[in-house]
């Protein structure tokens, strides 16, 4: 199946049952809470699930939906992914950087306090 086909199904599954990743984020949080984890599943893990779900269904015989499907679902949770851990690099960069650049301005007032010192 084609790339655009299957966006054509993503925008139409989207239309139909809201975002993804929210839909994927809420079931993780829902069977963490069933099966009593301490964290929740992430959405991308429950896509690739799905993934999984799908092609155990393969095994019954061919059915061209149920591998668009499971194309979908792993291309959703690549991106989930992909985006999940960008934030988090991104976030973990902008925190050293703000810490790097407070650390420095203490330094620079450190050393105008021991100028102003040694001038008085």
């Amino acid at each position: 199946m084609s790339n655009e086909k299957l966006k054509q199904i993503r925008q139409a599954k989207h239309l139909e049952y809201g975002s993804f990743d929210a839909n994927m984020n809420f079931i993780g949080r829902a069977w963490s809470s069933l099966l009593g984890l301490k964290t929740d599943i992430p959405g991308h893990t429950v896509a690739n699930m799905y993934v999984v779900a799908k092609l155990i269904r393969t095994q019954g015989g061919f059915k061209q939906d149920t591998y668009d499907d499971a194309a979908n679902y792993l291309y959703q949770a690549e991106e989930m992914q992909r985006t999940k851990e960008w934030f988090e690099q991104d976030a973990n960069t902008r925190m050293h950087d703000a810490l790097r650049s407070e650390h420095k301005l203490i330094i620079l007032k450190m050393n105008l306090n021991l100028s102003l010192m040694k001038k008085s």
